[in-house]
């Protein structure tokens, strides 16, 4: 398929997903089992096969992704600070705008739409593209927990012991020492990774909830403009400045057009921070990046 024809067929399933919520075939909850699904067997199998298969040639230009992955964020970030300190936010909503603003959705939807548009070579682009954004969630853990306390335990659980991240770890360790797998363990992992791309994009329309963003509908706007159009514009010229071209290029600046993460939901939760306002932004940014995503993708 070409790359319009991905990202319809991926804005379907997200579709199906909804439809599936609406017609009470699955529920809400549902999406929690789906979620443990992916992110502690699909999603790790789907990283290791594409790390221990992957031309790490450029090992160095992929850190470099990793890097720009982190300036975009803190560039995000330092917007949304900004606009919720002129507009009078309270701390806690501010922070909490701010956590939605920083942190992408590179993995849970970047790499099923970089892997259906640009295939392998622009999947392991996005996967330090990703370390990135896990970089990011574990500065804000450790920040959080300097301003208002909390468990060491649960960010290290989260972040330092997340499989996606162990998955690259161990990928990039056997591609380097290149450890025999044999062929059961290679097929066995890329059935379970066949399965990310469904059950990440049936979770995603399971989770979309539009009842309460009209409270925050204001500042969820405002992210959704920030990181879907301002964002991927500001990438353009750090890769730029970075001397990128081809796949490295393209790949951040899509990942860079990325909505909010749901790890910023994590954030919120575990710090009492405004969970009204940073869902208004991470649903709001998922919905509209459907269009955006399609756009960016096509003249990029």
């Amino acid at each position: 398929m070409n790359s319009y024809e991905t990202i319809i067929a991926i804005v379907l399933m997200i579709i199906i997903g909804y439809a599936c919520r609406r017609l009470d075939f699955l529920k809400g909850e549902d999406t929690q089992t789906l979620n443990k699904i992916v992110v502690y067997i699909a999603i790790p199998s789907l990283i290791f096969m594409a790390m221990y298969s992957a031309d790490l040639s450029n090992i160095k230009t992929f850190g470099t992704i990793t890097l720009i992955c982190i300036t975009m964020g803190l560039i995000s970030g330092i917007f949304a600070y900004i606009f919720t300190y002129l507009k009078g936010y309270p701390s806690k909503t501010r922070w909490g705008v701010v956590a939605a603003s920083t942190l992408f959705n590179s993995g849970f939807l970047g790499y099923p739409v970089v892997l259906g548009v640009f295939g392998a070579a622009g999947l392991v682009r996005a996967i330090f593209y990703d370390v990135g954004s896990t970089i990011l969630f574990i500065s804000f853990g450790i920040f959080f927990l300097i301003i208002y306390g909390g468990s060491y335990q649960e960010i290290i659980k989260r972040s330092v012991l997340f499989p996606p991240l162990l998955a690259v770890i161990m990928g990039v360790i056997a591609n380097l020492l290149h450890l025999p797998l044999g062929s059961v363990i290679p097929s066995t992992l890329n059935y379970l990774g066949g399965a990310a791309i469904p059950l990440i994009m049936l979770s995603l329309g399971l989770s979309l909830e539009f009842k309460g963003i009209k409270e925050y509908f204001g500042v969820a706007s405002f992210v959704s403009i920030l990181k879907l159009v301002i964002s991927p514009l500001i990438a353009m010229i750090v890769v730029g400045l970075a001397g990128f071209t081809g796949l490295d290029r393209t790949v951040s600046i899509v990942e860079a057009g990325m909505p909010s993460a749901m790890l910023s939901l994590v954030l919120a939760i575990t710090y009492d921070l405004d969970i009204k306002a940073t869902v208004a932004c991470i649903f709001l940014s998922t919905a509209l990046s459907m269009i955006s995503l399609t756009i960016l993708i096509l003249f990029v």
